[in-house]
């Protein structure tokens, strides 16, 4: 158990890193009704996020072959994976985030009383639309797949996933709940550093889980 959750945290953690969700999530924070927006776009963030990773658990699980993993759990899938992390990751360090995204959903979403379901659609998309969520669901659930571990620690090494990709979302909304300005201040210089160097560490992270996933299937 320890071994998978050793695998599955760095990588979760990149995927917390993107500076996407978290601007969104902060732009809410100014609204009109930032406790209920924030509440709203943190039911599709998580929603989105825990229906991925279900899904793609059951392709997973679906995909053996009786107790003999399959494909994707194979050496040769953890070489692909290990080139896939290792390109996204370069790719990632060389193109700049646009800071303007944040602005653009604040005058879209946060001009007038929009309904709630809006703020949880927005929540959908960003997760949807972002590249980074779907590099770690992937390489997350190749670790999990990988693992000789009972259902139970794959089902907690899941919800530990889980619990840190979703933190740009539930984040927020603890602050819109219970913190007071010097948090919200907080949150937004943490959004500040991310947006300046979080695609930096994420491609860190990546680049050096993806050489290690080679290496390992490379020499034994």
């Amino acid at each position: 158990m320890l071994t998978l959750l050793v695998e599955v945290i760095p990588l979760a953690l990149a995927g917390a890193i993107s500076p996407v969700v978290l601007m969104g999530a902060l732009a809410i924070l100014d609204g009109p009704r930032a406790l209920a927006q924030s509440a709203a776009f943190c039911v599709g963030v998580v929603g989105t996020t825990v229906v991925l990773f279900v899904l793609g658990f059951l392709v997973a699980v679906l995909r053996q072959d009786g107790d003999t993993p399959g494909w994707f759990a194979s050496d040769p899938a953890h070489v692909v994976i290990g080139i896939i992390l290792v390109g996204a990751g370069l790719a990632l360090a060389a193109v700049r985030p646009n800071p303007k995204r944040a602005a653009e959903f604040e005058q879209r979403f946060l001009a007038g009383r929009r309904p709630l379901r809006d703020f949880a659609i927005a929540g959908v998309a960003l997760m949807i639309t972002n590249a980074s969520t779907f590099v770690v669901l992937i390489a997350i659930l190749h670790a999990v797949a990988r693992a000789d571990v009972p259902f139970v620690e794959e089902a907690v090494a899941l919800a530990v996933a889980t619990f840190i990709v979703v933190l740009p979302a539930t984040a927020p909304l603890a602050a819109a709940a219970f913190g007071g300005a010097g948090t919200r201040r907080c949150l937004g210089e943490i959004s500040r550093l991310s947006l300046r160097y979080g695609r930096f560490v994420m491609a860190a992270l990546w680049i050096g889980i993806g050489v290690k996933d080679v290496l390992s299937v490379v020499f034994g």
